[in-house]
């Protein structure tokens, strides 16, 4: 089990963002990562959704921080 936010972040995404992500400084993929859980703790339509599958609200909060990376 990953315990490393940022190891469990890029574990969600997809392999292109995850690449993209990869290639950003450190402390960018930290703000990203503290992002993203921020998401799924706080969207109540992924709280739903964690309970059913866990993977799938992982990644569906990851798509959404980085949304805008390109």
């Amino acid at each position: 089990m990953q315990t490393d936010t940022v190891s469990r972040f890029l574990h969600a995404l997809s392999p292109a963002h995850r690449e993209t992500v990869r290639q950003l400084p450190r402390e960018q993929q930290e703000r990203l990562a503290e992002q993203w859980e921020g998401y799924l703790s706080d969207d109540t339509d992924l709280l739903s959704l964690s309970e059913l599958d866990p993977a799938g609200a992982e990644a569906a909060a990851a798509a959404h921080v980085v949304k805008d990376l390109g």
